[in-house]
C-alpha cells in the first residue's frame, strides 16, 4: 500500500503505465512534461512526470520554480473521487474540478491515453 498521490504512488503509476501495452500505444509520439498537484494538501509534493514516446521516463518532485508543458491540479477530495471511480476523470477536467493548464488542443489527441492512465491509477492499492 502506498499513500495516495505521494511520490511513491506516482512512481508506482510509472511502473504500471509502462507495463501496459494499451497505454504505450496511446501515448506513442507524445513527448511532454506534466505537473500533478494537490492544491489543498501541503504534505503532498508537486510531482514532475515526463512522457517520452509511449513511456513515462521520469517521476520526481517538481523543482522550485520549474515549469512543465502541462499541469493537472485539484483538491485532494476530487482526486480521491476520480481514483475511486465516483467521478469521471474527463468530466472532472471539463467541469474544472481538476484544473488543466497548458495547450488544450495539443493534449486533445492524447485524451484517451490520459483516460487510460486514470484507469491504471485505480488499480494501485492506496491509503487515502
Amino acid at each position: 500500500m502506498v499513500q495516495f498521490l505521494s511520490l511513491d504512488y506516482w512512481k508506482k503509476c510509472q511502473e504500471v503505465a509502462n507495463s501496459d501495452e494499451e497505454f504505450g500505444i496511446k501515448t506513442r509520439m507524445f513527448n511532454a512534461t506534466f505537473t500533478y498537484r494537490v492544491t489543498d494538501n501541503d504534505a503532498l509534493p508537486d510531482v514532475y512526470v515526463k512522457f517520452v514516446d509511449g513511456e513515462i521516463t521520469e517521476v520526481r518532485e517538481l523543482g522550485e520554480g520549474e515549469k512543465t508543458d502541462f499541469t493537472l491540479e485539484g483538491l485532494y477530495s476530487i482526486w480521491t473521487q476520480v481514483n475511486k471511480g465516483e467521478l469521471d476523470g474527463s468530466n472532472a477536467i471539463m467541469t474544472r474540478q481538476l484544473q488543466f493548464k497548458g495547450n488544450m488542443s495539443a493534449i486533445i489527441r492524447y485524451s484517451k491515453a490520459f483516460l487510460r492512465l486514470f484507469e491504471l491509477m485505480q488499480t494501485i492499492p492506496v491509503e487515502y
